[in-house]
């Protein structure tokens, strides 16, 4: 009995394949999605914990206050050099700015426990108030807390119970 021995793919074996990966990648567009956008919330969130770091670093190795003012209007937030009216703890139209942010679209801010939305930082190291700022992504699905101790300059982020599962400590 003669035997068939072809060795390659049916037409209707490649159709077939390309029908299941087409599912498959249909099933999983969504969910890669969300992952991208989440991924960009959380790099902005790292961002927001680097800034403050670098403001509480700059303060201890000038050895003069630099802060940092958290804007609702322009969401996002300055870094400056406090040179005008150090004893206020404010930030003022004077002062020096080192950097400013805007986040757009892609993040908000959401709120700030700080009165005026400012932290300044010592030559110490150490705050002039603790308190939280709370950033979400711009459809609102996920937040982060960044949370500052006053008496050591400590900062750190974490994301609502069931957001990420992780945190970071200074």
């Amino acid at each position: 009995m003669p035997r068939n021995d072809c060795k390659g793919t049916t037409l209707l074996e490649l159709v077939i394949a390309a029908v299941v990966l087409g599912v498959i990648v249909t099933m999983a567009a969504p969910r890669f999605g969300d992952t991208i956008q989440r991924l960009k919330f959380k790099g902005k969130s790292r961002d927001v914990v680097s800034d403050i770091r670098l403001v509480r670093s700059d303060a201890v190795s000038q050895r003069t206050q630099f802060g940092i003012h958290f804007d609702y209007e322009q969401n996002g937030y300055v870094l400056f050099k406090d040179v005008v009216n150090p004893g206020l703890y404010q930030y003022d139209s004077g002062d020096s700015v080192l950097k400013t942010i805007n986040w757009g679209r892609e993040a908000l801010l959401y709120y700030t426990s700080f009165d005026p939305s400012t932290i300044i930082f010592k030559p110490d190291g150490s705050a002039n108030v603790s308190g939280d700022v709370i950033v979400s992504d711009a459809t609102d699905v996920h937040r982060a807390k960044v949370n500052v101790l006053a008496a050591t300059g400590r900062v750190k982020l974490s994301y609502e119970p069931g957001q990420f599962e992780t945190s970071q400590t200074d």
